[in-house]
C-alpha cells in the first residue's frame, strides 16, 4: 500500500516537472503554481479512469484531449478570455509532452 502512494506522488511530481519546465518562458502571474494546481486535479483523475478502464492507445489519447480541455479550460478562468486562444495551445504543449515522456518512463 504504501509503495503504491509513493509511486502514485513521484509520478505526480515528475508529471508536475514535466509540464512546468516545457512552459517555464510563459511569462504569467503566479504561473508555476497555475500548472501545479491543474495538474494536481487532473493528473490523479486521469490516473484513476485509467486503472479503471485501462490503457489502451486510442482510449489513453481520448483521456488525455479531454484533460487538455479541462486544463486549458482553468487556465482560461485563472488567466481571462483574453488569452483563451495562447492557453489552449500551453495546455496542449503541457500535456503532449507529459504523454510523450509518460510513454518513455512507462514503455
Amino acid at each position: 500500500m504504501m509503495r503504491e502512494v509513493l509511486q502514485a506522488l513521484a509520478w505526480e511530481w515528475v508529471n508536475i516537472a514535466v509540464e512546468y519546465a516545457v512552459v517555464a518562458w510563459v511569462r504569467l502571474p503566479r504561473f508555476g503554481l497555475a500548472v501545479a494546481g491543474v495538474n494536481l486535479l487532473t493528473h490523479p483523475m486521469l490516473m484513476c479512469v485509467l486503472s479503471r478502464f485501462g490503457r489502451d492507445p486510442l482510449f489513453i489519447l481520448a483521456c488525455e484531449g479531454c484533460v487538455v480541455l479541462v486544463e486549458w479550460g482553468m487556465l482560461t478562468l485563472f488567466y481571462g478570455l483574453r488569452r483563451v486562444g495562447f492557453l489552449g495551445w500551453v495546455a496542449l504543449l503541457m500535456n503532449g509532452v507529459s504523454y510523450g515522456t509518460g510513454l518513455l518512463l512507462d514503455g
